[in-house]
């Protein structure tokens, strides 16, 4: 007969809880709950059939009560899109003049970026950012 000891139950949670950090989901963490209620299960005595069976109950339920949870603190995330792209359409302010062929410097949410243009935009104009190449935006003057 299959014995579970208490250290494998820990083990298993704690496995699980940590690498809940990195996933974010929470079925991990569920199933570290799970982990957890075994392991008080062994301490009490239960035989290994009981622990398996509070794991299994632990686990759903828990993943029950954690899913509407989890879509609701991720609903309204940030897309995997770079951090630059929420630029794009912005407009900036330029503080070192741009021409095509040197990049110069625009303001825009208070940061300072290297910025290139196909035309020349004198210190002072208004920028609007049309895309993002490497670490520098593309701008064209605001119209």
């Amino acid at each position: 007969m299959i014995t579970f000891s208490l250290e494998f139950w820990i083990v298993l949670a704690a496995i699980c809880l940590l690498l809940e950090l990195i996933t974010t989901g929470f079925y991990l963490m569920s199933v570290g709950v799970g982990g957890i209620a075994a392991a008080i299960a062994n301490y009490l005595g239960f035989d290994p059939i009981m622990q398996l069976v509070f794991f299994a109950i632990f686990t759903i339920i828990f993943l029950i009560i954690s899913r509407p949870l989890a879509r609701k603190l991720t609903k309204g995330s940030p897309s995997k899109k770079a951090t630059t792209d929420r630029f794009i359409g912005q407009k900036g302010l330029v503080t070192e003049a741009i021409d095509p062929e040197n990049t110069g410097m625009i303001k825009i949410s208070g940061e300072l970026w290297r910025a290139i243009s196909d035309e020349n935009i004198d210190v002072g104009e208004e920028v609007v950012v049309e895309k993002i190449k490497g670490v520098r935006l593309i701008v064209r003057k605001k119209e």
